[in-house]
């Protein structure tokens, strides 16, 4: 599959995995890879907002992910819940969060429709994206290439039926060149389908002789002796994380970016409810929040059942 084959399908993934959380159709539309240097990032002036990206495992390389402050802004406004009527012309502090959230996932399945399409395994994941434009977008991005020559992804971006706008993803030229590389087969796949038996026995026809392989009987060396089953005393020392969960909520992005000192959260138990114990992530008992010398502790109450282990995970 070619270059342009494998950032298509990047791009195909980062905007189903948008559709997906903005509830909103998300088109990215793919124009082309252009391969050369610096001046094809000159054209990118326009944009204002750069998020750095980074890919590892089986190519590696930091590039930057560029789009304008308006589509950036739109996609944490639907992140949150909110329906603009225009496309924002700003964006804010808490805009900036929530849109960063967006494109850390879409980032994310980026790395994994490339991977897909090279057949590779190709990790994904974004920095923190800053608020520039100009030529401070462009030194941002060769501060993270390094490499005089650098391939540019340029897209279009629709969400919704707001105004197209433009994406492009900006990668060292050296990982491009590793892309267009065919990836070889493994050599288990590749191999050719043995058959077990004498060639000598082949009879006439061109038939063999196939018959049961026959193993010997190993003995384990004198003066060695095997573990006794059950024997857990290996196991003791080994540390386990006990927590006690007071209770839980759901609540929407919109609530949990309107949090601050003096907030509070309701949780789903009631009170005097038994609270649950909880050893590394896995529920085992349910007990009664006590105090101890000032310090809190839990009195068990109940240890849950098998099958109540079992539906908890342990």
């Amino acid at each position: 599959m070619g270059l342009n084959e494998v950032f298509a399908s990047a791009m195909q993934g980062a905007a189903a995995k948008g559709t997906e959380l903005l509830a909103k159709p998300v088109e990215i539309g793919f124009r082309g890879l252009n391969q050369g240097g610096w001046e094809l990032v000159s054209g990118l002036k326009e944009m204002s907002l750069g998020c750095p990206v980074s890919f590892s495992r089986d190519v590696e390389g930091s590039g930057m992910l560029m789009l304008t402050k308006g589509h950036a802004a739109l996609m944490a406004e639907l992140m949150i819940g909110n329906e603009p009527g225009d496309l924002p012309a700003d964006l804010s502090a808490m805009q900036l969060t929530a849109a960063a959230e967006v494109l850390s996932q879409m980032v994310a399945a980026m790395g994994e429709g490339m991977g897909r399409a090279s057949r590779r395994t190709i990790l994904a994941s974004a920095g923190e994206p800053g608020d520039m434009s100009g030529d401070a977008i462009v030194a941002a991005a060769k501060g993270l290439v390094r490499e005089d020559r650098v391939a540019v992804a340029d897209c279009t971006l629709r969400i919704g039926q707001h105004p197209v706008g433009r994406i492009a993803l900006v990668v060292p030229g050296s990982m491009a060149s590793a892309l267009a590389v065919e990836k070889a087969e493994s050599a288990v796949a590749s191999a050719p389908e043995m058959i077990l038996g004498s060639a000598q026995a082949a009879g006439a026809g061109g038939r063999t002789s196939v018959q049961p392989v026959q193993f010997g009987t190993f003995q384990a060396p004198s003066g060695v002796q095997a573990p006794p089953e059950g024997n857990l005393d290996l196991l003791m020392d080994v540390p386990l994380d006990i927590t006690v969960e007071l209770g839980r909520a759901t609540r929407r992005v919109r609530d949990v970016l309107g949090l601050s000192p003096g907030s509070i959260v309701e949780l789903s138990k009631l009170a005097g409810e038994p609270v649950d114990l909880l050893v590394n992530g896995r529920p085992i008992a349910k007990g009664e929040v006590v105090v101890i010398d000032e310090n809190f502790a839990v009195r068990i109450i109940e240890i849950l059942s098998r099958e109540d282990r079992i539906a908890g995970g342990l």
